[in-house]
């Protein structure tokens, strides 16, 4: 009797070149029914950030994603969405040139439009959202425990005592650090833990991560806003070379910081060149006619495909 597998396809998100960018897995789910145990013994054998397990489209139903990292099942993130995103256009845009170049896929927190643009090989994402910044910033005293590099530092001149903390959603938050004035501590940060944040109530339990970030300023070009950001993502003991997440909620409070400038804004988000893993984000924020409240955010991003094969799946 020969033994099910499935396959799969593994790409680096947010870049055009290969062993580049975030890494993720893509597992084509079909006939088989494949239990929550399975799901999580298959992300924790990729063992990349996250694996997604992909349900083509049935009927009126449409494409599902299920994404998982080695350790739980989160009901959003940015790159592996990107990502099946890149898988999907190839598989539909192979079979038919002609077809339609927007469509929704389903994720747990909700139905997703993405749309691809063949001309620059980009997929983008509406990010499902909840923007909340929490009461209490993050001060040095959260910060210090999990960044060794800044422990040993005599001087933390142009380090913020309190920087803010914003949920892109229940449940994955992050601490802003800006050492725009402090290059030589940002290419000095290293892999960390996670801290313990003070959260407003009723948004714990929640992933926590601190996001180091250089702002290299903005323009006006037409009716937006654009941002040239270096950023550096780190939390659970590992740094991200991609992180779409953060540069949301990064992106997010930037934008409503500076309302006044306008509604759109557009922010260009380097981040992985220290780990030999360069990647390249786009996210799009537009405020609402008050600009005190978000619209709508976009995350977009190119890929490229890595690996293909079958995975067994007992």
């Amino acid at each position: 009797m020969s033994e099910e597998k499935a396959p799969y396809v593994t790409l680096d998100v947010f870049s055009s070149k290969r062993f580049k960018g975030n890494p993720v897995a893509i597992v084509k789910v079909t006939d088989s029914k494949l239990s929550q145990e399975q799901k999580q013994k298959i992300a924790k054998e990729f063992n990349f950030s996250e694996t997604v397990f992909f349900h083509p489209a049935n009927g009126d139903e449409p494409p599902r994603l299920y994404i998982f990292t080695p350790v739980n099942e989160m009901d959003f993130a940015g790159h592996p969405v990107i990502g099946a995103g890149h898988f999907l256009f190839r598989q539909l845009l192979g079979n038919d040139p002609s077809h339609p170049k927007s469509l929704t896929i389903t994720t747990n927190a909700g139905p997703v439009p993405i749309i691809y643009d063949p001309e620059n090989e980009v997929v983008s994402a509406e990010v499902p959202h909840n923007i909340h910044q929490h009461q209490q910033g993050a001060t040095l005293a959260h910060i210090l425990p999990v960044q060794a590099s800044l422990k040993t530092v005599s001087d933390l001149h142009g380090v913020p005592e309190t920087s803010p903390i914003v949920s892109v959603v229940k449940g994955v938050t992050y601490a802003l650090v800006d050492l725009t004035e402090r290059a030589d501590l940002f290419a000095n940060i290293v892999p960390g833990g996670s801290p313990a944040l003070d959260l407003d109530e009723g948004w714990k339990p929640s992933f926590t991560g601190v996001m180091y970030y250089r702002n290299g300023g903005s323009r006006v070009e037409g009716d937006t806003v654009i941002w040239d950001l270096r950023v550096r993502m780190i939390a659970i003991d590992l740094e991200d070379p991609a992180c779409g997440s953060g540069g949301s909620s990064l992106g997010v409070y930037l934008a409503l910081l500076n309302g006044q400038q306008g509604r759109s804004h557009r922010f260009y988000i380097d981040q992985g060149i220290e780990m030999d893993r360069e990647s390249h984000l786009i996210v799009d924020v537009l405020l609402d006619e008050d600009r005190k409240r978000v619209s709508t955010i976009k995350l977009a991003g190119q890929a490229a495909f890595v690996a293909e094969g079958s995975i067994f799946l007992n």
